[in-house]
């Protein structure tokens, strides 16, 4: 199984993109403008979207997405999210007003966007293993993602502030070999992540004891143009035995 980083930054501007993963070739977890990175033969491809949460930077090329699997007359895709998130896509992604309503076109009985709910510890098969919801604590009704490859896992914490639900469940997983957190703001301005549902290095640093030496953690969702100053600060943060970097579109990760 291949995770591919196409958008891992908190806004967009050159070179970076917002949140999206693809799951070997059919499944995404979530639908930022990192999508729009990839050619329009492997959207057709795509079945799957498993999605964090209802806020625009990762559930906003959705209807795109959709659009190129109706103007190729594609098999649709299903998003996989809890109800409350979903509920949101209908009454404001999907309304009819912002975009065509995908999850009653071409007909309500065979939609081109097929809305599945999901609840914390529930599990959605892939071609090459599963996915199961983790929980997370953001502004909005949130989750996270385990991907369960055929050697390895890999973990993703969406956008959330602290959640230590979420790090004791991933440090029960035998074969997790990486996680993905985000970080989104520098420490100093620690009480505004707390505010929006978001970590700074200070508030992710407590909630790692769990995970072995060595375990690759991967920092996502950074502020556009303030990269470099930001991992300077989490890496003198988090503790020295994890091996911390940015990810960045186009990093790969074998499960």
């Amino acid at each position: 199984m291949l995770l591919t980083a196409l958008g891992t930054a908190a806004g967009i501007g050159r070179g970076v993109a917002t949140t999206s993963f693809l799951v070997d070739e059919t499944t995404l977890i979530d639908c930022g403008s990192g999508v729009g990175s990839l050619p329009v033969e492997q959207l057709e491809k795509i079945e799957r979207v498993l999605l964090t949460h209802s806020h625009l930077d990762h559930c906003g090329f959705i209807p795109f997405l959709a659009d190129c699997h109706a103007y190729r007359d594609g098999p649709g895709i299903t998003v996989y999210s809890q109800p409350e998130t979903l509920a949101a896509l209908r009454a404001h992604l999907f309304s009819g007003v912002l975009w065509p309503d995908y999850t009653r076109l071409p007909d309500p009985a065979k939609p081109w966007v097929r809305l599945e709910e999901i609840t914390v510890g529930e599990t959605v098969q892939l071609e090459n293993g599963t996915a199961t919801a983790l929980p997370a604590a953001h502004s909005v009704p949130g989750i996270g993602w385990l991907i369960t490859g055929p050697k390895n896992a890999f973990a993703f914490t969406g956008d959330t502030g602290p959640c230590p639900a979420f790090w004791n469940a991933v440090s029960r997983v035998a074969t997790l070999s990486d996680v993905v957190s985000e970080i989104s703001y520098r420490n100093k301005d620690s009480a505004n992540a707390e505010r929006f549902g978001h970590l700074s290095a200070e508030k992710l640093a407590p909630l790692l004891d769990g995970l072995p030496d060595g375990m690759r953690l991967w920092i996502s969702h950074l502020e556009p143009g303030r990269e470099t100053e930001m991992m300077a600060e989490i890496r003198a943060t988090l503790p020295s035995r994890l091996k911390v970097d940015a990810i960045l579109s186009g990093q790969e990760i074998v499960l």
